[in-house]
């Protein structure tokens, strides 16, 4: 038998025993912990449901052409640029709404948001960029991507729901969705293309646009946390990711477009945004 422990006056001293306060505390503790494990699970596996719909449909409406037929704009010169582009000198240009520069009394400058509060270029940039989701340590290969060519059930997607309005693929296939537009930015932000509520939603063209004739249309898509929807585009803050990951390819019932990537520019959701521009100069 273990020895008990004698205290001073010789009296036997056993196991202190727990307090009904300290269970309570460890009862809580394990509610939390499972509660959180609970969240997390429901999250992985909400996020597992809707990419295991997106690549159901995608063995449903897609068989992959070995003869491009539509011809395409792209041309080596631009899709595989040699090295990266000079900046352009910033212009004082400030549009109804938009961010404003302050010139401080030594002559330094920094930008007012629409809201009034300064904040150095550097500051607002970081703040607007977020969680950009990639492995800055991650490395790319020197060969850009190589994009399908895809001939595209549209039919059947639009039976489906009539609301589609092309297909878009890029960076080596993370993304790979239908575009669909609403009569508003809210409806498939947590819809799938069937109607169902999912959080990680459908790619949408902005309702406001005339989808492809605007001098600008713009796509909206999720920053998924597991990588998903748009939830890498962070890895164009990487300029061997965007030499190798320059362009887009945009399929249509009408034809097939190239996008080619211009710029990566960290705005916010309250930006004020221009759908046409009165010249080529101001555009």
């Amino acid at each position: 038998m273990k020895e008990e422990e004698k205290n001073r006056n010789g009296k036997s001293r056993g196991k202190k025993k727990t307090g009904p306060v300290t269970l309570i505390l460890i009862l809580v503790l394990l509610l939390v912990m499972g509660y959180s494990g609970y969240q997390i699970l429901s999250q992985l596996l909400h996020y597992k449901q809707g990419q295991d719909s997106y690549k159901n449909l995608r063995n449903e409406v897609i068989r992959t052409e070995e003869v491009p037929p539509y011809a395409t704009l792209a041309t080596p010169a631009w899709t595989v640029p040699a090295v990266e582009p000079t900046a352009p000198e910033a212009q004082a240009v400030t549009l109804p709404g938009e961010t404003e520069e302050e010139t401080g009394p030594d002559g330094s400058r920094a930008s007012r948001t629409p809201h009034g509060s300064p904040l150095s270029p550097s500051e607002e940039t970081d703040e607007m960029r977020g969680d950009i989701t990639y492995d800055p340590a991650e490395t790319f290969s020197s060969e850009p991507q190589v994009l399908p060519w895809y001939d595209i059930d549209f039919a059947r997607l639009k039976s489906i729901n009539p609301d589609t309005v092309g297909w878009l693929y890029g960076m080596d296939g993370v993304v790979n969705y239908p575009v669909v537009q609403g009569s508003d930015n809210e409806y498939y932000s947590h819809r799938l293309l069937d109607g169902t509520e999912q959080f990680c939603g459908t790619l949408f063209a902005d309702a406001r646009n005339n989808y492809l004739q605007d001098d600008i249309t713009y796509i909206y898509g999720h920053k998924m946390k597991d990588g998903s929807m748009f939830g890498h585009f962070g890895r164009y803050d990487t300029y061997d990711y965007y030499r190798t990951h320059p362009t887009f390819r945009l399929f249509t019932p009408d034809g097939i477009y190239e996008l080619q990537v211009i710029t990566c520019v960290y705005t916010t959701e309250k930006e004020p945004l221009r759908f046409n521009f009165s010249d080529a100069a101001e555009f």
